[in-house]
């Protein structure tokens, strides 16, 4: 797949931005790449978790300046905006996607490749790694739904340090907010281990928790109740709930 590498190890699928000699820098087409990749995984019922990745030394430098900068020259007035939406559509892909996605982040997460990784359910970084809201640095607001993420990773105040001072946070740092969940010398192999943890949960449970979880952040709390009551119901239906259910009353006799 162009400036995508799919690769399967048991029931985890990784998928590596590749195109290492622009740090993994992101095109539309790329874009596009990854959100068809995960729409593909989510249907193969042989898979139960992603992990998203970087080909090389970085995960990703954001938005590619060659991709923004030709989209700024074209005389198409819509072409900048089908741009910005193809980034979006990735983004949504990844929240709204069954399966839970684990980002394994080295060197650079700059822009709208960190905001890439902060939509992922779990992130895992190298001690080299370096994040940053770079936006203003560059004349530029932030994109890639940076603005609506990490406010709700870090705090409203936080948010603002990182994207009005652009600051580039360590791992230790990005750790330290809770914007990572484990820094690790090697972040592929220790999230590839976090996603088969996960792949060989009960996938129907594991997936209406990822989207009850998610769910939270926006509504109100009887808004989310109702949604934890429509989705536990579903869950209880399932041969994984009556299964665990079975063990514990065997464990308990």
């Amino acid at each position: 797949m162009a400036e995508l590498t799919v690769t399967d190890a048991g029931a985890v699928r990784t998928l590596a931005i590749d195109r290492p000699d622009r740090l993994n820098a992101m095109t539309d087409t790329a874009a596009r790449a990854i959100e068809l990749a995960l729409r593909d995984a989510a249907a193969d019922e042989t898979v139960g978790a992603v992990v998203l990745t970087g080909v090389g030394e970085h995960f990703s430098a954001g938005g590619d300046a060659h991709t923004i900068l030709d989209t700024i020259a074209s005389t198409d007035d819509r072409a900048l905006l089908d741009l910005m939406r193809s980034f979006h559509r990735l983004i949504e892909e990844v929240w709204n996607s069954a399966l839970p996605v684990v980002a394994a982040v080295s060197g650079v997460a700059y822009g709208g490749g960190f905001n890439l990784a902060l939509v992922c359910d779990l992130v895992v970084c190298a001690p080299d790694a370096r994040f940053c809201e770079v936006f203003l640095r560059r004349g530029l607001v932030p994109d890639v739904g940076g603005a609506w993420l990490l406010p709700r990773a870090v705090g409203l105040h936080r948010a603002k340090e990182l994207m009005l001072l652009t600051p580039e946070l360590s791992a230790a740092d990005a750790h330290r907010w809770g914007i990572v969940n484990a820094v690790a010398d090697d972040p592929l192999a220790h999230a590839t281990e976090l996603a088969t943890r996960l792949a060989a949960g009960p996938r129907l449970a594991t997936s209406l928790t990822k989207k009850l979880v998610n769910a939270s952040t926006t509504g109100d709390l009887h808004s989310s109740l109702e949604l934890e009551a429509v989705t536990q119901a579903l869950a209880l239906t399932g041969k994984d709930a009556r299964a665990g259910f079975e063990k514990f009353l065997r464990k308990s006799e």
